[in-house]
């Protein structure tokens, strides 16, 4: 059974039995209203035929010229006074012993009434059927009788039966009205989770773009803002994965190409040496440097990618290191390497605390210089500069080399990515170092931006959170 069946279902159940139950309640207050009311009018009027009867009893004695009437002349003075009743109202009166002594009509005193009254003493009233009895115990001519009338209350209970029949029949109609009023209702209230349910299924079977129609400020609104929100949500999951699948997928197959490069070429020219008989001492040192160079290329190129994979996975140490320290001990190490290319190289800045692991910063400034010496050409001038600034310590590398197109700066720190592949595997460049710089970084929640021209150099600027200088 699906929801909105269920939920109009028991809303008209709920609904009929609301209106049945307060239908036969305010029947009954009804009925028993009118019932009361005819129980207050039988008892006036047993009183009041009881009350005259005596004062008629009276008028017989003084008529008779007796005391008291014997039970012979009582009786037959019952039978005068009662016995042209046509009504069908009766009357009964019975001795002590509950015997009949005289009746109107026929009766069936209902069990339990004169016992009643016996008990008691007092007057007594039941219904039974469509009759109402009434016993009370009277004293007449010096003994004790019991009187009791019976009254016909068949149009109270006629009337009671007619409205229960017309309740009922209001009742089914009231609940047709009802039912159509209701299913509507119930149709236009879910209707939104049916536009839910509808847009839920094309997320789940992969149309991460749907949305679902927000409309109102209900809870059913509430539950479509949050389904987009969760599509939205799995949409960007989708789209990242799919993002790293096909990065990874690049990064396997530029691994693939930059190891077969240079495998080839090894191949390649140790046949030649094998299969040459008459091979020169030029041709042989010539084809010996190639293999060197590019196995030297592969061992860089190797070096650089398990330094990539596992500078997330190594157990780091973060200490206070003074940047000032650090910064010359680092320019000594890579003077060596802008003197071999004659260029002129400065590594400062300013004294101050930074928490760093020192081999991974000093693994960024090496790669950082490492790029800027292969971009530059012979006597470029490199800058390496630290300063503090507020609560971040901040490091610009800067280059006279050729610059990066505005169009490349975004791809630059992927894996293998390289502006001009001639001259970076010309300088035994791999694509690597950027992308393990932005791992460096990464882990250090810092940051790293470009700023580059063609011909006039580029700008590397880091920002490290937590740092703090000397006062």
């Amino acid at each position: 059974m699906r929801l909105w069946q269920k939920v109009f279902l028991y809303t008209l159940i709920l609904v009929m039995l609301a209106v049945s139950m307060t239908s036969i309640l305010l029947l009954k207050n009804s009925f028993s209203l009118a019932l009361e009311q005819r129980k207050q009018s039988v008892y006036s009027e047993h009183a009041f035929v009881i009350t005259s009867f005596k004062s008629m009893m009276i008028t017989e004695r003084l008529k008779e010229n007796v005391v008291v009437l014997d039970e012979d002349a009582l009786q037959g003075f019952m039978a005068d006074t009662f016995g042209g009743n046509q009504k069908k109202s009766g009357i009964q009166f019975c001795d002590t012993e509950g015997q009949h002594v005289y009746s109107n009509k026929e009766m069936e005193v209902p069990q339990g009434l004169l016992e009643a009254v016996q008990e008691t003493g007092k007057n007594y009233m039941q219904v039974e059927g469509y009759q109402l009895y009434i016993a009370s115990s009277e004293s007449m001519e010096g003994k004790t009788y019991y009187v009791i009338t019976e009254n016909d209350i068949t149009d109270v209970v006629e009337i009671h039966e007619n409205m229960l029949r017309q309740i009922l029949a209001i009742s089914m109609g009231c609940a047709m009205v009802i039912a159509f009023i209701l299913l509507i209702v119930v149709k236009m209230l879910l209707h939104p989770l049916q536009r839910i349910n509808e847009g839920t299924r094309a997320i789940a079977q992969g149309s991460y773009e749907k949305r679902i129609p927000v409309r109102g400020h209900d809870e059913v609104s509430e539950l479509a803002y949050n389904m987009n929100r969760m599509a939205w949500a799995v949409e960007q999951n989708v789209r990242a994965l799919e993002d790293v699948a096909e990065d990874r997928k690049h990064f396997i197959d530029n691994l693939s190409h930059e190891m077969k490069t240079p495998l080839t070429s090894i191949l390649g020219f140790s046949d030649l040496l094998q299969i040459k008989k008459d091979i020169s001492e030029e041709s042989r040192i010539e084809y010996a440097g190639i293999i060197k160079e590019e196995a030297s290329r592969m061992r860089t190129l190797s070096g650089k990618l398990m330094e990539l994979i596992t500078v997330g996975e190594a157990n780091l140490e973060w200490k206070e290191e003074d940047m000032q320290q650090l910064f010359e001990e680092i320019g000594i190490s890579l003077k060596v390497i802008t003197d071999n290319h004659h260029m002129k190289f400065s590594c400062v800045s300013e004294p101050g605390m930074l928490c760093v692991d020192r081999e991974l910063f000093k693994s960024l400034l090496y790669n950082l210089v490492d790029n800027a010496v292969k971009a530059s050409k012979e006597g470029a001038n490199i800058q390496v500069e630290g300063h503090f600034e507020q609560r971040e310590f901040c490091i610009r590398v800067a280059d006279e080399g050729v610059g990066i197109p505005e169009s490349e700066i975004a791809k630059i720190t992927q894996a293998f990515y390289m502006v001009d592949k001639a001259r970076s595997r010309a300088s035994g460049g791999a694509g690597l170092g950027l992308a393990l710089c932005a791992e460096i970084i990464s882990l250090h929640q810092g940051t790293l931006q470009f700023e580059s021209r063609l011909g006039e150099g580029t700008s590397v600027l880091i920002r490290m959170k937590g740092g703090k200088c000397h006062a």
